[in-house]
């Protein structure tokens, strides 16, 4: 009798070893291990720069994000998924950030002295991206119930553009043409001309849910590590001497510069008008919609 369990266990088992495979591969791989992905999503993006933030000594990462700086972006992908746990993609966004010391709140040293100071941006926008994707679970050897979405993280490289603006008079102005610092002016050998497009690292962690063997739904938060300091045309601690707009750029482009470079309300100089220690970054949260090609599954 107990040869007869035994054998009866063991016959059972590779039946259900059989039927699991056969599912795990109809349901994710079908006869290849490719399979291909392409879609678009909606979201936000934000940032974290020298302008705005946080209000007081403490600066998180959270309590620098302010919720007014959230503005509508886009994103288009296509990539290949391999055995269900690695991915590629190449990702299209266009979005844009802004912040401005008015929105300070609180009465600390630091909120009085941004607010002073006055400055603000908005940019644009556009990147291009390589992204690797991650899906953990195989690490733990599981899979996601059909019901529960599948934690996934991301990293890759990519090239951005920006082009920081602030409102004068009534118009949005391109803020580098005027080096309100001093870029690039013999004056100031220390201070370098920036670049408008620059690469950059995204990384990122996200949830994919499938709605069916066409369709991934998902949910992506990403940040990206900057080499630079100026998405919001704000670096340096000091102020120049505004001379230097006068020797180094047309009367116009002079006369606009002397205006934005320092906006303090109340024509004091403030303590710095950037920090050089610790670079830009703007980061993104966005709902996707993928839809899926070459594979035959069944939901």
């Amino acid at each position: 009798m107990q040869k007869v369990k035994v054998i009866l266990f063991l016959t059972l088992s590779c039946c259900f070893s059989k039927i699991y495979s056969q599912f795990f591969q109809t349901e994710y791989y079908s006869t290849s291990p490719f399979y291909y992905e392409v879609g678009g999503g909606i979201g936000a993006m934000n940032c974290i720069t020298d302008l705005g933030g946080a209000n007081g000594d403490k600066k998180y990462y959270i309590n620098e994000i302010k919720a007014k700086n959230f503005r509508p972006s886009v994103d288009i992908f296509a990539g290949v998924v391999y055995h269900n746990y690695l991915g590629m993609r190449l990702q299209g966004s266009r979005g844009q950030i802004r912040s401005s010391d008015a929105d300070i709140k609180g009465n600390t040293i630091i909120a009085n002295y941004k607010r002073n100071r006055n400055q603000s941006f908005r940019t644009n926008i556009t990147e291009v991206a390589l992204i690797f994707e991650f899906r953990p679970l195989v690490l733990f050897d599981l899979q996601p119930r059909k019901w529960a979405p599948e934690p996934y993280i991301d990293a890759g490289f990519g090239w951005f553009s920006f082009n920081p603006q602030t409102q004068y008079n009534g118009h949005w102005l391109d803020l580098k043409p005027l080096h309100t610092e001093g870029e690039g002016f013999p004056e100031y050998p220390s201070v370098s001309n920036y670049k408008l497009h620059q690469y950059n690292v995204p990384i990122g962690i996200g949830l994919r849910y499938k709605l069916s063997s066409r369709l991934n739904i998902r949910l992506e938060y990403m940040h990206r590590i900057l080499f630079t300091d100026y998405l919001d045309d704000a670096s340096s601690q000091k102020y120049i001497d505004p001379s230097a707009f006068d020797k180094n750029l047309s009367p116009e482009a002079a006369a606009d510069a002397k205006a934005l470079y320092l906006r303090s309300i109340n024509g004091t100089i403030p303590p710095r008008r950037g920090n050089p220690n610790n670079n830009d970054t703007y980061m993104s949260l966005t709902l996707k919609l993928g839809v899926i090609l070459g594979r035959e599954s069944i939901d």
